[in-house]
């Protein structure tokens, strides 16, 4: 796919990406571990990165033998714990969004629950700076399925072909492509060189600047 010229709009992942939410959440995941005596690791970190919470209280499930719901409620208690805590925004981020705004549309596009993701916005400092949110639980289907680029795209006007989205896990990157964006990603963990159709460096990466210039 090539790349749109001009990008007509961009549309963000949050976690890891726009704010350092990757540490809380691996605390509450690690916490979740290791309160039941169950090794956590690398492994268990790739199995969990861009998905869903449901999904991951479902995963972590049948590792300790447990009903998801009270996985589910257990993980997002400690999530809400550590995000308060801590949930700083990313080198360049406030600075590429206050650039984007007024002159381009932009929105976020996130797996996570609004009641958590309102919280890292907050704790982050980027509220302010983001209008246009769409959360994991507004959708029918999570990343990977296209669900959440698409509502993004139609409530910011712009037409996925025309949209930079930017992510920094191989899940919200195949659901942006699935949508019909144009991916670039800033890896946050495992990944493969066919996961997106560009590689950044970071949000203050000059390629990107160029791109939306």
């Amino acid at each position: 796919m090539t790349r749109p010229d001009p990008i007509r709009a961009v549309v963000f992942d949050f976690d890891g990406l726009l704010a350092d939410t990757e540490k809380p959440w691996g605390a509450a995941e690690r916490s979740m571990f290791s309160s039941r005596g169950v090794p956590f690791g690398d492994t268990e970190r790739d199995l969990f990165l861009g998905t869903a919470v449901d999904i991951t209280a479902s995963i972590m499930a049948r590792y300790f033998d447990e009903p998801q719901p009270a996985v589910l409620a257990d993980l997002l208690e400690r999530a809400r714990i550590e995000l308060g805590a801590s949930a700083p925004a990313m080198p360049g981020a406030a600075a590429l969004l206050t650039r984007l705004r007024g002159r381009l549309p932009y929105a976020v596009a996130s797996n996570t629950p609004r009641d958590l993701l309102k919280l890292s916005l907050a704790g982050s400092g980027l509220g302010p700076l983001v209008d246009v949110v769409v959360a994991g639980d507004e959708v029918p289907n999570p990343k990977p399925a296209p669900d959440l680029y698409l509502k993004a795209c139609h409530l910011i006007g712009a037409a996925p072909s025309e949209t930079l989205a930017i992510e920094d896990s191989p899940t919200g990157a195949a659901s942006a492509r699935a949508a019909g964006l144009w991916v670039a990603m800033i890896p946050s963990g495992t990944y493969g060189p066919a996961d997106a159709d560009a590689f950044l460096t970071g949000l203050d990466d000059p390629t990107l600047a160029e791109w939306l210039a």
